[in-house]
């Protein structure tokens, strides 16, 4: 019933209406979009973006800012040491870390949307936490042997091994019986 290239023409508008296509039906098969130009059109609004890929990106944005103290960690270590940074390697682990689990949030909601939430919020959360646990560091380094920083730390692994490892079991889970 198609024409060449996924179009209905007017004809065909009206056939099955009995009678031969008039100025009427040109009219509504000009207002009537074809399924070939539909699939072009781009929605008036964006698809919603996934809660883990939107806590990804806003990790990304914040390892981003944290470059700029991290610049003046090395160029300037007393002005940083005023601003509070008393370690420059944790905060360099600080930034690299949020950049780091930020990225692989938005790989890991975009590659795989809607996760359920025993996976989701493992792995958001953890992947918050761990970061967060070498910021801390960067102000405070003596914290590293606090039995309450240690327990946090195990915590913040434990979250991020099991988002992690709910996202391969969830892959595999996709890949043998589909989403």
């Amino acid at each position: 019933m198609a024409a060449a290239g996924g179009t209905v023409s007017p004809r065909e508008v009206a056939r099955p209406l009995g009678r031969p296509a008039g100025r009427a039906d040109l009219l509504l098969f000009a207002a009537v979009p074809s399924a070939r130009t539909t699939r072009r059109r781009r929605s008036a609004e964006p698809p919603p973006v996934d809660g883990l890929v939107l806590s990804g990106l806003a990790e990304l944005a914040l390892g981003a800012l944290t470059g700029w103290p991290y610049a003046i960690a090395i160029a300037d270590p007393d002005r940083a040491r005023s601003l509070g940074i008393r370690s420059r390697p944790r905060m360099r682990q600080w930034h690299l870390d949020l950049i780091a689990l930020g990225g692989l949030t938005v790989l890991a909601g975009t590659a795989m949307p809607g996760l359920p939430g025993r996976v989701a919020w493992p792995l958001g959360v953890g992947a918050w936490t761990n970061a967060m646990a070498f910021g801390v560091l960067t102000a405070w380094p003596d914290l590293e042997d606090h039995p309450a920083y240690r327990a946090g730390v195990i915590g913040s692994f434990a979250a991020t091994s099991t988002g992690f490892v709910g996202l391969a079991a969830e892959g595999v889970r996709r890949w043998r019986f589909g989403p």
